[in-house]
């Protein structure tokens, strides 16, 4: 059974290879990476500074898996920031699903299964991110921006291109679109001023490839006729 992002590794590649499931998140440069067998230079190095770092912690006599409720406070403020759990796991350089589970942690006084030491530090250790609006903090509902992004797409505007011009992840852009029940207000505000700037312009005349016009929209429709059924 192979193991996850947050166990020990090795930085051997294994005999046997294990086999990634399917619906990994582990990336390339992460340590975990090792563990399924990949011999990426990157991936050997990353798997090696863990080792690394787990055995000062045992020198020092700390433990190396810890209560997850102080990343998990820390992860929930980068949220109300505007950060997806993508965006968390990217800076972090941990899977989203083991992000998302932490963002789940229940309250302190609640027991949760323990994380790695350096899993904690790595997202304990993300900035908060510029606020670019100091005069609209807090969260929003994202229906209004859900529709906005499903409009855009449908327009042929790809999701790579309005991450760039909003400065966020593409998995931002398509969470706030499909699943993510509130988004920061900020951002919400962005998208509908994007909205106004795009919607009514020919992503061809923006140096938008036809292929990638029609592969946007063939998706967008398909979105839209699986929400119908």
């Amino acid at each position: 059974m192979p193991l996850t992002g947050e166990q020990s590794v090795s930085v051997a590649v294994p005999a046997v290879r294990q086999r990634r499931p399917r619906r990994s998140s582990v990336r390339h440069g992460q340590a975990s990476c090792a563990d399924y067998g990949c011999a990426r230079a990157e991936c050997r190095q990353a798997a090696l500074r863990a080792r690394r770092q787990r055995d000062q912690d045992r020198l020092r006599g700390l433990s190396a898996r810890v209560p997850p409720h102080a990343a998990a406070r820390w992860a929930v403020r980068l949220r109300e920031w505007g950060m997806s759990a993508q965006d968390i796991a990217d800076r972090a350089g941990l899977s989203v699903t083991l992000v998302r589970r932490i963002l789940r942690t229940p309250t302190q006084d609640t027991p949760a299964r323990d994380i790695a030491r350096t899993s904690a530090d790595a997202i304990l250790g993300i900035p908060l991110p510029h606020h670019r609006n100091p005069g609209a903090p807090g969260l929003t509902d994202s229906t209004e921006a859900s529709r906005l992004l499903a409009d855009l797409a449908r327009a042929g505007w790809p999701a790579t291109t309005l991450a760039q011009r909003l400065d966020v992840n593409p998995r931002t852009i398509a969470e706030v679109r499909d699943k993510r029940a509130h988004l920061h207000l900020d951002l919400a505000l962005r998208i509908r001023r994007l909205h106004r700037d795009l919607i009514s312009l020919d992503p061809v005349g923006y140096g938008i490839h036809p292929t990638d016009i029609a592969r946007t929209r063939a998706a967008a429709t398909r979105r839209t006729t699986a929400t119908a059924a």
